[in-house]
């Protein structure tokens, strides 16, 4: 009887440790640092200030915008590193000879291919846009709108996102250091930036 028990312990055990949360869409990592901010160069086509429109009696035009990613936190899959302990997720291996850009996240290989690397292949994302208000009595304010927020999953050249609100809503496309995210009404493009 106690080895019945023990079995079932153990499967138990073995159970909880394999469900724990390694999915990208997993909130219980909880929000890391930011690991790679890219800065609105465009939104439809037009670089920032752009895309004005008329809301109601307010002008609204668009100053800027930031699609931000965040690594884990609280992760359970440490790794330790010359540089310390991490998470898995923040660790790549890179070929020998190759040259890792930190400020564009492109890895240059000794051929002279390139791929986007982020740092972190899971996460959280958030894509804000700026926005100046002009109003009918002539005052303005700024003020920033999430368009988009969610989880990430990334590997060479492909992020995947996962919008928290509207699944399959937002997608997006890699060419060199920029990222291109098309959702239901605007297509935002990111390049590296402050």
């Amino acid at each position: 009887m106690a080895t019945a028990r023990t079995i079932f312990l153990l499967i138990a055990l073995l159970y909880w440790a394999g469900c724990r949360g390694l999915s990208p869409t997993d909130p219980a990592e909880g929000t890391g640092p930011v690991v790679a901010r890219y800065a609105l160069t465009a939104q439809d086509g037009a670089a920032p200030p752009c895309c004005v429109l008329d809301s109601g009696n307010v002008q609204v035009t668009v100053v800027g915008g930031a699609l931000t990613f965040r690594g884990p936190a609280g992760y359970a899959d440490t790794v330790f590193t010359p540089a310390g302990p991490a998470s898995r997720a923040c660790v790549h291996g890179v070929p020998n000879g190759a040259n890792v850009n930190t400020f564009t996240h492109i890895v240059t290989l000794t051929d002279g291919t390139s791929y986007l690397q982020l740092p972190c292949d899971r996460g959280t994302y958030t894509l804000v846009v700026m926005r100046q208000l002009h109003h009918p009595d002539g005052s303005s304010a700024t003020d920033s709108v999430t368009v988009s927020s969610g989880t990430f999953a990334a590997e060479p050249d492909i992020v995947d996102l996962a919008d928290s609100h509207s699944t399959g809503s937002f997608t997006s496309s890699v060419t060199g250091a920029t990222i291109v995210v098309t959702g239901p009404a605007h297509q935002y493009r990111f390049d590296p930036g402050n």
